[in-house]
């Protein structure tokens, strides 16, 4: 019984979200890929039980089994440096539809039972394994310059030692501002990003249910390209020009990639 409430829970968090999805997507025209951005923030304590090992795992099966749904583009799990129980869950899907049948998919309704509740016996008050409430939010592709985020052809190594940097970047412009203009200072700023040395990828996104938000995706082949172009004089006065359209400063979150291990306190290790 409280196992069946608690998956009753799950498929009414699928359906809320599957309903906001479709409203958002009344701008999106059917046939455009949908990028879906997923902050995963997972407790880091190990009693009574592991949720990090309990978390990542799920995640990781998740991801595996999401690879063969109809749609599917890619699916990548970045690790946060600054905080290693935090990541990004980025995932990419043909098109709207294709999308939401996604989240309706067992595995998908799995995935966030298995992280948000624990089958009994749990100590009263105690869930497992996350934080704070999975916050998904769904993009259109305005631009990419280099290779394609949804490439193969991106580094797949583990590791910050043997990992490119994958940078995601939150832009929040001011609602009553314009944020077409904002829209077009990102991508000229994305185009000469993407003749800098070291720079591998760069994709500029648009939320789908709040279009003065934005946001950018970024590989890097080190973190010393990445650090070396925040400094230059470009990004400089990129940044003086936009900061007065702004309504919360850049929130800039650099990771690795996460592969099929996670050591709690480092995070994504490789296997």
């Amino acid at each position: 019984m409280w196992t069946s409430l608690r998956r009753l829970g799950a498929l009414l968090f699928t359906t809320l979200l599957l309903t906001a999805t479709a409203s958002a997507g009344d701008r999106l025209i059917a046939s455009e890929p949908v990028y879906d951005i997923t902050h995963f923030d997972v407790l880091p304590v190990t009693s009574p039980f592991d949720s990090e090992q309990i978390a990542y795992a799920a995640l990781f099966k998740y991801r595996d089994a999401s690879k063969s749904d109809p749609g599917f583009k890619s699916f990548r799990v970045v690790n946060w440096l600054l905080a290693p129980n935090h990541s990004q869950i980025i995932d990419v899907w043909r098109s709207l539809d294709a999308f939401e049948a996604h989240l309706a998919q067992p595995h998908s309704v799995d995935f966030r039972f298995a992280v948000q509740v624990q089958p009994p016996p749990t100590p009263p008050g105690f869930n497992c394994c996350i934080g704070s409430p999975i916050d998904d939010r769904q993009y259109s592709l305005v631009k990419s310059f280099n290779t394609p985020w949804t490439s193969n052809a991106l580094p797949s190594g583990v590791g910050l030692d043997n990992s490119a940097l994958f940078v995601v970047t939150y832009i929040d412009f001011l609602v009553g501002g314009d944020p077409g203009k904002g829209q077009d200072d990102l991508v000229r700023y994305g185009s000469v990003s993407s003749r800098t040395p070291g720079q591998l990828s760069y994709t500029v996104l648009q939320q789908l249910d709040q279009p003065n938000r934005f946001a950018t995706l970024e590989v890097w082949e080190t973190v010393t390209d990445y650090n070396a172009w925040q400094n230059d004089p470009k990004t400089i006065k990129f940044l003086a020009k936009v900061t007065p359209l702004l309504g919360s400063p850049f929130d800039h979150r650099l990771n690795i990639l996460c592969g099929e291990t996670y050591v709690d306190g480092t995070g994504c290790v490789p296997p």
